[in-house]
């Protein structure tokens, strides 16, 4: 068995986003197989709940580091720390690409690693020149020193041979059993539910970033006609972008984040139309999460969505505000809608359970350890 060493996450459990989900779940069965593992995470109190330099979480060791600085310098200096803690003689999985030039540190050492190289990050419209010249350098190190890349979707996939050269491992995402059978749903408790009654809302779960959409979600429900009540969760609170959408469009419901699972998914289930605008990135989790959930999906059409949904038969697709306003004013039947969200689930089912990706990561840490002798 290995040494496992986790880089590039802000901290497990979750309470971020798709890599710390992936470490979640990676992490703690990568240590019911007998391997040694060891996530870094940030000295976060709302983490690191006593103070200690490390602990044990589901019989995985959390390393935390401090960071004096903040911001983008911050995460460079937490990353930083993370490489120059792991031992020759272990082997590393790193998500993400952000800081790829310190992969020479584990190089150098002969410390093979692989990583997951995320969406084509420096694309993202919320960066500006400087920092997207550094994800493009960062890209192309991550690339140069890993024994192997992880793409999570088709595209990214064909991205890295096109524009890097490089052949990589496609490893999705996973989404949870328990989401496709979510059992008695009787005991859930939240405000929204008690609202929010079945097919009485339209809904969007994302983070206020341009590249998501959102202000093309939000002017599609301004042209409709039918004026169902939207509700958006995440906390639009943390950028300028966010906080002009909520102050302009005053009659959508901003409900703030829902970070409880299962009453996420039932808000998913109960949803007259779904509504994933993000049109950047591989698979995205928020999309195969609300395929398992039984919700009817309106996804912005890109060959991202299109694979991760198989297509029409899964769900809707918009390239604008138009096309989405004519969705909500205009559902399909209800034997349609049926059809769709069994199809969409279906496909959870063939690509995105998470036994599947966690058997595939087992592979990865195979060929690191043939690497490492």
């Amino acid at each position: 068995m290995a040494r496992v060493y986790l880089i590039g996450v802000r901290g497990i459990p979750n309470r971020y986003g798709g890599f710390e989900r992936l470490v979640e779940v990676l992490a703690p069965h990568l240590a019911n197989q007998g391997h040694d593992v060891t996530v870094f995470c940030n000295d976060d109190p709302t983490v690191n709940e006593n103070g200690a330099a490390e602990d044990r979480w589901m019989g995985v060791r959390r390393r935390f580091i401090s960071v004096r600085s903040s911001g983008p310098l911050g995460t460079i200096e937490y990353d930083w720390r993370s490489f120059k803690e792991v031992p020759p003689g272990a082997v590393a999985l790193i998500f993400g690409y952000g800081t790829g030039i310190f992969q020479r540190y584990l190089r150098q050492r002969g410390i093979p690693h692989a990583v997951n190289m995320d969406g084509i990050e420096w694309r993202r419209e919320k960066w500006g020149r400087i920092a997207r010249i550094w994800l493009r350098m960062n890209e192309r190190s991550a690339a140069r020193q890993a024994e192997i890349l992880i793409a999570d979707h088709p595209e990214i996939q064909r991205y890295l041979q096109n524009e890097l050269g490089k052949p990589s491992t496609m490893i999705a995402y996973g989404v949870d059993d328990d989401a496709l059978e979510p059992g008695d749903r009787s005991s859930l408790s939240h405000p929204l539910l008690d609202q929010y009654p079945d097919q009485s809302f339209s809904l969007v779960v994302a983070r206020p970033e341009p590249e998501n959409q959102i202000h093309v979600t939000l002017e599609a429900f301004e042209r409709s006609a039918k004026k169902r009540p939207m509700v958006v969760l995440g906390n639009f609170e943390i950028n300028d972008y966010g906080r002009q959408l909520r102050a302009k469009h005053s009659n959508v419901h901003f409900a703030g984040g829902v970070y409880n699972a299962p009453v996420l998914n039932e808000l998913r289930r109960r949803s007259s139309l779904y509504i994933h605008g993000h049109s950047v990135g591989g698979t995205n989790p928020s999309l195969i999460e609300a395929m398992a959930a039984g919700a009817l999906l309106a996804a912005h059409d890109n060959p991202f969505n299109r694979w991760v949904m198989g297509g029409h038969a899964s769900g809707l697709f918009f390239k604008g505000a138009e096309d989405l306003a004519m969705h909500l004013d205009n559902p399909p039947p209800p034997a349609l809608r049926e059809s769709m969200i069994a199809a969409a689930r279906q496909r959870c089912v063939e690509q995105f359970l998470w036994s599947r990706i966690l058997d595939e990561y087992d592979s990865v840490i195979a060929r690191l350890l043939q690497a490492s002798r």
